[in-house]
């Protein structure tokens, strides 16, 4: 049942009505240009009384004025006793980002539960790449909403839709969309049959939702680790300690932890995870089950911004990690939103004795490559300039250089990012995968939406398939330095345009050999052509971080690889035959032509659109045409 000031859209597809225990939920529901709010109740002997969110203020529905407590908020309950077991709001008046976010908590919701989708001001404009997860569960109307749009739905995971209502907004009017559903519990069964999963499991699953695999009614995720002692320290002498940096957002800590510990090789005694604050129930619960220790990080009160507070807890957590593992010959750092291959801490550990061989590295890294204009060969490893990004590995003796050097205070604003690549790296590269063993999926304080959409969330991650992968003597500066050199002498220049379609095709007489392309650039830290260039080929275009001094390859299908070589700033550039020319679009009119490109790349978002339109254009090139045709 729906009612608003002027007619909406609604769908009632199934009714539950007193038929397991007498018992009914009512669930009353509010969508508005204001806000939202929700209301569940169910009658005696337990009660379930609960009501939340509200209205942000005054009207002023531009999007401009939208905020992290504006999109689509989701509230998930007990389908047996009504209680609130979640919620979480989703940003997705952005177009970008938050619809994959609501589709990996959807995906890890099991059967059962029962699902308040409802619209807070703005939601439904970005939910382009939910819209395939949203319709999987029974949605009629949310692929036809408008990117302004008033929507309520009430379903049941892997059961059917019990209310579902939709309404444009009018721009004149103060719309508000109202709804109520009611159905009756669910019985209260045992989720797992008896001694399928340890008691504290069906425990953890029954009170909590999100948890995917290790909730599986069907085929649950059991641990294979002896349940040990929490302990406050280890003096077991390990090759490796693996740091998990957790805050207080436990289905991403869960994933990450059970992701983590198939990784092949590695024991529960080589893994601390570092807390903020005293452990949760729940999180206690789900160490226990995994075999797992924890060391609590005391970071200062009443800090600036919650980028200072990040900044104090990281030291604490690396500091965590050298008292854990005080013998450890490397230390290997994981994010709690960081999913991680089966292979990930052998390729960090394959490559780790190339830190020692060569002074001019300084971390491995299992990020892959931000270029999403690559072929990604799993056995293919390179070395550039860059931050660590998520799920790297250092020497003990670099975390404990970067811990004494670390402010004590929370008096410095700056991000850890930063510090690493700036205080850490003086100038140092890192060697890391093309295809990336650990992938950062989460969403945190610091996400911008379209850089992680693009360049994080659509990389793919290695599925942990055997590869081959180079020694690591390969990788350090000699052997690395020989083998450019003599790729670039036999690579074949190009003086095309790298913006037109077609630049990074095979050459043109078939063979697998290398391809290279000079481009201006007489300033590695800070180069605006390389903004324009990366923008046309489908590169990483905020910084020059992953280059090789000045120089970049870009692993192609056809066998061979494109170089981008910078000149001057790259030591390669005297390479560059005398009759070739150097890309330089730096005239007015070339300037021009190239903001044109960019806008046809990237065009403004058409609110007259579907939602999907805006939320699944792609942000590079347009899709290659055939070969002899024009674009």
């Amino acid at each position: 049942m729906a009612r608003r000031g002027s007619a909406g859209w609604a769908v009632l597809l199934c009714w539950w009505w007193g038929a397991a225990q007498g018992r009914v939920f009512s669930v009353d529901v509010a969508s508005s240009r204001g806000g939202a709010s929700l209301g569940v109740s169910c009658p005696p002997p337990r009660g379930c009384a609960w009501r939340g969110w509200s209205s942000f203020g005054p009207e002023g529905s531009e999007a401009a004025q939208l905020g992290v407590q504006d999109g689509l908020a989701m509230t998930v309950l007990h389908e047996a006793t009504g209680d609130v077991l979640l919620r979480r709001t989703f940003s997705t008046w952005h177009a970008y980002t938050h619809a994959l976010d609501l589709r990996w908590w959807l995906g890890r919701l099991r059967a059962g539960r029962v699902v308040v989708l409802v619209v807070r001001r703005g939601g439904t404009y970005g939910l382009g790449d939910a819209l395939p997860t949203l319709t999987s569960l029974g949605s009629l109307l949310a692929g036809h909403a408008p990117p302004r749009a008033l929507l309520a739905w009430v379903f049941v995971v892997g059961g059917c839709t019990l209310l579902e209502t939709l309404a444009p907004l009018r721009p004149a009017y103060n719309d508000t969309l109202y709804a109520h559903a009611m159905l009756s519990a669910a019985p209260a069964t045992p989720l797992f049959p008896p001694g399928l999963v340890p008691t504290e499991q069906e425990r953890l699953c029954d009170s909590h939702a999100a948890l995917g695999a290790l909730c599986d009614p069907v085929t649950p995720w059991v641990s294979p680790r002896p349940v040990i002692q929490i302990e406050q320290g280890s003096e077991e002498a390990e090759v490796v300690g693996v740091v998990v940096c957790g805050g207080g957002r436990f289905q991403y800590l869960a994933h990450t932890l059970t992701r983590l510990v198939q990784n092949t090789g590695l024991t529960a005694s080589q893994v601390v995870v570092a807390v903020d604050r005293a452990p949760a129930p729940e999180v206690l619960a789900l160490l226990g089950l995994l075999g797992l220790r924890y060391r609590v990080v005391d970071v200062p009160q009443g800090v600036p911004s919650v980028n200072h507070r990040l900044f104090q807890y990281y030291r604490g957590a690396w500091t965590a990690g050298l008292l854990s593992f005080p013998r450890a010959r490397y230390l290997a750092f994981l994010d709690e939103d960081v999913e991680v291959s089966p292979d990930w801490l052998s390729l960090l550990l394959h490559l780790a004795p190339a830190l020692d061989a060569d002074p001019s590295l300084w971390c491995v890294s299992g990020s892959g490559s931000s270029n999403p204009s690559l072929y990604r060969d799993p056995g293919h490893v390179v070395r550039g300039w860059r931050q660590p990004g998520w799920g790297f590995l250092l020497q003990a003796a670099e975390v404990w250089a970067a811990v004494e050097s670390w402010p004590d205070t929370s008096d410095v604003s700056v991000l850890y990012d930063t510090f690493l690549l700036k205080t850490m790296a003086r100038g140092r590269e890192c060697v890391f995968p093309v295809l990336g063993r650990s992938r950062h999926y989460g969403v945190g304080v610091n996400t911008v939406p379209e850089i992680h959409h693009f360049y994080f969330l659509k990389i793919p991650l290695h599925d942990g398939s055997p590869a081959p992968l180079p020694p690591p003597e390969a990788l350090t500066q000699q052997r690395y330095e020989e083998d450019l050199w003599a790729r670039l002498r036999a690579a074949e220049p190009l003086n095309r345009n790298p913006c037109a379609p077609g630049f990074l095709r095979a050459p043109d007489n078939g063979t697998a050999k290398d391809l290279v392309f000079f481009f201006y650039m007489n300033n590695i830290g800070n180069s605006l052509e390389w903004t324009m260039l990366a923008e046309c080929v489908g590169a990483w275009p905020y910084s020059t971080q992953g280059l090789h001094r000045g120089s970049v390859e870009l692993p192609q299908a056809w066998g061979g690889s494109v170089w981008l070589v910078g000149v001057p700033a790259s030591p390669y550039h005297v390479l560059k035959p005398s009759g070739v020319m150097v890309w330089n679009p730096m005239t007015p009119y070339q300037i021009r032509q190239q903001a044109r490109h960019f806008s046809s790349l990237r065009p403004p978002p058409s609110l007259a659109n579907r939602t999907v339109d805006a939320a699944l254009s792609h942000l590079f090139r347009p899709s290659p045409t055939p070969e002899g045709t024009t674009a």
